[in-house]
């Protein structure tokens, strides 16, 4: 299993056999079950790392988390959000974790547990936040129809820390906003070079938008004659796939768009469809390569679809309506009995009100050991001495290589010897050659 390129991850509603489950995409075989966690909320699953799986419970305010490799949550911890989170992202490397409560968004450093800013920007509940690959930037949207940018580093740092109370948090700017949905935001894709790239947002009002980053210019609007419920891209960014709430996934073409901004597309047009679910798609996720994409919806069904067909490959039943699914990197931790996280984990605090004695301290424990200075050569072990042809072999090259330079001494020795002898010669030439000019006169 460990040769494999890229797994699924699902979530359901039913939390009966398991919280979340990895399967392999390809046979459809359960590779690992994460149990003990409820039902996780609606596109709340994330990655802590390679290390840890977390998910926010729909119905208590709590974030479950599991390592990769166990079935169990961890042991010892809990960690307990300010309220029942709507909305949760990790940051690629495991350094920080956003959450949406209500209408603010809490953002934590998941080593030291602290609580660095609480943003209130939004009007209504946040249902969407996502990290960009590089962490760097992250996206919000809420029910009030509003897509929100934000500069990780412009909001987790203050000019005056020490100052920062629960009353002046959240003052904070956002790098755009985008009010152009009239209705709640479902859901949002985001490109995977980040600000470089596009954004694709999707609304109950019927349409689809695409940003460009790097502007916060809308350069696309599709609409639809049917609410939208779910949106990717595949890796490469040239196809878009939208699901609707009636069970269909449309697939728009991206290298070839209109020529007018706003776009209408009738789903009665000759534009392809993936059409097997009953009820709403609520997930969409494409592989790496390119070629399958996987759906799930509140039909209780993931199907895997071979894209340039249009055919469903394979279907995998879950015993409730499907909350999160997509693919990931295979992560090798999952098959490890004896499994170290490189992670800290730490409890998460829960207001910004701290005195100095409620400071953190983290130590830091590295199993990997410093070589600042250079051992001696008898303290190496033998494995690091050369062997004895390698000697040999060095001896011999280092013997011909003194041979070589005492010739080349010698060599050097007689050149100078005979310049000299010539010089002289050459000098006592001229010197005869005048004393007869002399006599001449």
């Amino acid at each position: 299993m460990c040769s494999l390129l890229e797994v699924l991850v699902t979530c359901d509603s039913n939390n009966t056999l398991w919280t979340s489950s990895i399967w392999d995409p390809h046979t459809g075989t359960n590779l690992m079950t994460y149990k003990g966690g409820g039902t996780a909320e609606t596109k709340t699953l994330s990655f802590i790392g390679n290390d840890y799986v977390a998910a926010a419970e729909r119905t208590k305010p709590i974030l479950h988390v599991w390592p990769v490799n166990s079935q169990q949550t961890v042991q010892g911890m809990r960690f307990i959000l300010p309220g029942k989170a709507g909305a949760v992202s990790v940051t690629s490397d495991g350094s920080f974790l956003a959450a949406g409560i209500d209408e603010k968004i809490y953002l934590w450093q998941i080593s030291s547990g602290s609580l660095l800013t609480i943003i209130n920007r939004h009007y209504q509940k946040i249902v969407l936040l996502k990290f960009t690959s590089d962490g760097k930037f992250f996206i919000s949207a809420a029910e009030d129809g509003m897509v929100m940018v934000w500069s990780l580093a412009t909001v987790a740092t203050h000019p005056e820390v020490d100052l920062v109370t629960q009353t002046t948090a959240g003052q904070h700017d956002p790098v755009y906003i985008f009010s152009d949905h009239s209705l709640p935001v479902t859901d949002l894709c985001v490109s995977k070079i980040g600000m470089h790239g596009r954004l694709a947002t999707i609304s109950s009002d019927r349409t689809c938008k695409i940003y460009d980053l790097s502007s916060g210019e809308m350069l696309l609007n599709i609409v639809f004659d049917v609410p939208l419920s779910a949106i990717t891209m595949d890796v490469l960014e040239l196809n878009l796939f939208i699901g609707t709430t009636e069970g269909k996934i449309h697939q728009f073409n991206l290298a070839s768009p209109p020529r007018t901004r706003d776009f209408l597309l009738n789903t009665d047009a000759n534009t392809p469809i993936f059409e097997a679910h009953t009820k709403t798609v609520t997930c969409l996720s494409v592989s790496v390569d390119g070629e399958t994409l996987m759906s799930g919806s509140s039909d209780e069904q993931i199907i895997l679809w071979h894209i340039p067909s249009k055919q469903a490959v394979r279907t995998i039943r879950h015993k409730g309506p499907i909350t999160n699914a997509f693919f990931t990197t295979n992560f090798p931790a999952i098959y490890k009995q004896n499994f170290s996280p490189n992670i800290i984990l730490h409890s998460l605090e829960r207001n910004l009100d701290k005195e100095e004695e409620d400071i953190n301290v983290i130590e830091l424990l590295v199993n990997k050991k410093v070589d600042f200075w250079p051992e001696r050569r008898e303290d190496l072990d033998e494995s690091y001495l050369p062997s004895k042809e390698l000697e040999n072999e060095y001896k011999l090259k280092h013997m011909a290589l003194e041979e070589e330079l005492i010739k080349m001494k010698k060599i050097n020795a007689n050149l100078y010897a005979f310049s000299v002898k010539k010089a002289l010669v050459s000098s006592d030439n001229n010197n005869k050659r005048k004393k007869k000019k002399k006599t001449a006169f």
